[in-house]
Order: C-alpha cells, then structure tokens, then sequence
C-alpha cells in the first residue's frame, strides 16, 4: 500500500461536479530530523502526469504544520527523507503525527489534532500503517515474488487467506475507533478489488514471470467470482481504491480478449475502448475511458488515440481538464508513434562494418537493445538461439543492439557465447547512445521495438525474447503494418 498507482491517488468522484476547494491540515513533531523537507505528494485527477505537492521544513525543535487544498477524499504520498507512508485526506481534517524521522513508517503514530470530531481521521491513518506494517511489508502476503508461482488452486488458498486477514484487521480497527463513512468504504472496497485485481491478472502475470512453465490451465469456473454483487458493473463508493479502476481496466481487457481480440491486433484498444463504454456504469466509464486512450497514446497508436480523443471529448462525460490532459500527451507522443518512420540506427558489427536499418527494409525487425553488463539482459539471451530458430525462413530478423558503456564486455560476450549468439549482433558508436535513447523513448534496459517491412514503427512494447508468446506475435506481425494503416483509414 505504500506504493500508489499513477493514476488512482486522486479520488475524484467521477460524475459529480467540482467541489468547492478547502483545506486539511497535517501538523505534529518529528524528533531526529536533519535538514530534509517533510513532502506530501498527490494527484489532482486520475489522468494528470504531474504531481501536485506541498513541502514544509520542520522547526529545529521537530514541530511543522503543513495545509493541504483539498476537494474530495484523497490518497496521498508522505515522505521524509527516504521514509515514505500512505495517508487517507478529507477536506476538513485536522491530524497530528508523531514519530522517529529515520524510522517514520516503524513509529508513526496519528492523533486527532483538533478536538474530537477528527478522531476517525486519526483512526484512518493508524489503520492504514498496521495494514501497511502487517501485508505490504511481508512478502508471505504479496503476489511477488513467490506466490505467483503456486498452481491455480494454492494460489487461490493465497488469496482467500490474505483476504480473510485483511478483513480481520479492518474489523479490529473499526473497533478501536469509528472511521468516516468515506474511509470505511474505502477501505472494505481497497480488500475486496486487491483480490478480485489479483485474480484476475494471475495467469498473465504468472505466465510473465514464471517464464520455466507454460500458461496455466485454469479450472472452468475459475472466473465465476466475476459475478459477486456488487464488483461489476462499478461501484462509486470504491472509487477511492487504489486497486478500482486498475481493476476495471483489466476486467476490459479481460473481455476484449474474451471476444478474440489480442493486443497485438491493429483494432485492440478501440475494442477496449468500446467494450469499456458498453459494460461499466456511469460513475466508472469516464475514467476507465479516460485510461484506455492514455493507454493507447503510450502504446503508440496515435491515429486511434486522435479518434477515441474525439469521441471521449464529444460524450461530454469527462472534466474539460482531463481532456486537456490527454491532449497535451498525444502532442508529446506524434513523433515516436506506430505508423511513423522508425528513427535511424548507427550500428556496427564486432568487426566493425556499418549496418543501418534500411539494410533490414523488405523484413520485420525485432529491435531489442540491451546492455551485455547487465543481469537483465543476459536472462534473455538464452532465449534467442530458440526465437530465431523459429522464425528461420520467414521475413522476420532479430537484431540486438548493445549500449554498453565500454565495448570490451559486449565484444567478449559475443566471441565467447557458446553456443554461438543468433540474430544480429550490433553496437552503438558511444557519440550516438544518448540521442539514440531519446528517440526510442529508452527508460529502461533490456528495451524492444518492431520494425514493419516499410521501415515503420508497428509495436513499441512487444514481449521478450523470454516470453513464450514472442514466436507466434512475430510470425502473425508480418504483413501487419498494411492491416493497421486499413484500420486508420477506415476511421476506426
């Protein structure tokens, strides 16, 4: 719970209209603090990119008071130094917080800092860092790194006995101290889509991540939990859930492959798009839409994302600043998009001759850059011999390039391979790595692009050499580019 999701920490209530602003306020004392500013950080709207903030220095004898501007209930981020806690805001609110500075999640401590009436707020927070304390820190109650691997009926075991535990904490809490009917529903709806998200996302996520055994089979009624009243169509009092809407999203692109969709099909996100329209209610569909033409601005269709953008805006259904936000991303992303010419590479080969995408033209291209240095990257070479042996023949070549910092490395890992390293071996002249990062968007190593047999962009986050599905993705691309510009001009 101490990690807030990007878009869920502003719990606007999707389809009321603007509350008037006020303000909460967080005051209290800290003892041994240094010279760092106590930070609290939130999202204004559920699509935003930038946080808002506020920070306050805390006095030389440990006390602050920080005011905070509020419209609705909000999760938020508080943070000194490299100590990081979740608190629950209501306009109104008035908390005091006590506790060690470099060990402020350990001894942190809530009190009502005004009187009685902000009791339940001071309750609030007390809950949420015994939950934090008890489940976010114990890895026997997370999905990663170990659970994900149990079978489908251990798994499920997991998941009922986390609930079950969940719940025994939020009733013991609640008679400690009444809670706000705001946060009560928070926090039953924050058990009950934290189970049903995990549930949900189990076979992709395992099939991901447990790369040494195929895509569980799952049992014919593993999905009947779909049909508990109250989960779906959408629920407007668990908007403040940071699992809701991310719930949502994937119960969309559950149904969206339910249909036979895949997302590597040109018309995927206007189906989820569409789908998302039809199946949520009023209150979720906003947001949920609002999500999935980010999402398709991020994937890089901008030619779908400009349409859905259209739609979205006409409907009325959304605040003009959420609109205005998705604009500014859309204008970010035009140049780096699918359907767009890919950016030149300088490559060289180990002994040294120039090679250049155009050499590739009348191919498919899988792109993967990587760092020879890095344990990341060296899992997924094992898995390229296997990739390239299964597309031999057809239009399709794999070509790594490397970003090392020294060529040394890189260079003795490809002379020494054993067996020999498959696909395309480059490098990147040190004077080009920088620029080339820019323009594939590279935020993380090991990255990968396709490359259609025109020289365009087609997929900008394809699976991993690792990933099972790789094989078929890469034969069913080819051809694919002429499908999706078909798409585009058929207006979506």
């Amino acid at each position: 719970m101490n990690s807030l999701t990007l878009w869920l920490t502003s719990l606007t209530l999707l389809a009321t209209p603007a509350a008037a602003q006020t303000t909460a306020e967080l005051r209290g004392h800290l003892t041994n603090t240094g010279t760092e500013k106590l930070l609290l950080r939130w999202w204004s709207q559920p699509l935003a990119t930038h946080e808002q903030q506020r920070a306050v220095h805390v006095a030389p004898n440990g006390d602050f008071t920080m005011q905070v501007p509020l419209t609705q209930p909000t999760l938020a981020q508080l943070s000194y130094g490299d100590e990081e806690l979740t608190v629950f805001l209501e306009p109104g609110d008035v908390l005091a917080l006590h506790g060690d500075a470099p060990e402020l999640t350990t001894t942190i401590r809530f009190d009502s800092g005004d009187g009685a009436a902000h009791r339940p707020a001071a309750a609030a927070n007390n809950y949420l860092q015994e939950f934090s304390r008890k489940f976010g820190s114990n890895d026997a109650f997370q999905v990663l790194p170990d659970n994900i691997s149990l079978p489908e009926k251990g798994f499920l075991t997991f998941l009922d006995y986390r609930r079950d535990h969940e719940q025994t904490l939020l009733k013991q809490a609640g008679r400690r101290g009444s809670f706000t009917p705001a946060f009560q529903a928070y926090a039953e709806a924050d058990i009950a889509y934290t189970y049903a998200e995990d549930r949900l996302t189990y076979a992709d996520l395992r099939e991901q991540t447990v790369v040494s055994q195929p895509r569980p089979e799952l049992s014919t009624n593993y999905y009947d939990f779909l049909q508990q009243p109250g989960l779906l169509p959408g629920n407007e009092l668990a908007v403040p859930s940071p699992h809701y809407q991310d719930f949502l999203l994937d119960y969309v692109h559950y149904q969206a492959r339910t249909t036979g969709h895949q997302p590597t099909n040109p018309d995927y996100f206007p189906t989820c798009y569409s789908l998302a329209d039809k199946l949520l209610s009023a209150q979720a569909r906003p947001v949920v839409l609002g999500r999935i033409v980010l999402e398709t601005i991020r994937q890089g269709h901008v030619a779908h994302a400009q349409a859905m953008l259209s739609s979205y805006e006409a409907s009325g259904r959304a605040p003009a600043g959420w609109v205005a936000q998705l604009r500014t991303d859309l204008a970010d992303h035009q140049s780096f998009a699918i359907g767009s010419v890919a950016p030149p590479v300088a490559m060289r080969t180990v002994d040294g001759r120039k090679l250049s995408l155009a050499d590739y033209r009348g191919k498919l291209v899988y792109l993967m850059f990587w760092d020879s240095r890095f344990p990341a990257g060296q899992r997924e070479i094992p898995h390229l011999k296997e990739i390239t042996a299964a597309v031999a023949g057809q239009p399709i070549v794999v070509v790594m390039v490397a970003l090392d910092e020294s060529l040394t490395h890189w260079q003795q890992t490809v002379a020494c391979a054993m067996p020999a390293l498959t696909g395309v071996q480059v490098s990147v002249p040190p004077g080009r790595r920088e620029a080339l990062r820019q323009a594939y968007s590279i935020e993380r190593l090991p990255s990968a692009v396709l490359i259609a047999e025109d020289g365009t962009l087609l997929d900008l986050h394809p699976r991993s050499l690792s990933s099972r599905a790789l094989q078929d993705d890469l034969k069913a691309a080819v051809g694919r580019a002429a499908a999706y510009r078909a798409v585009t001009l058929n207006k979506l």
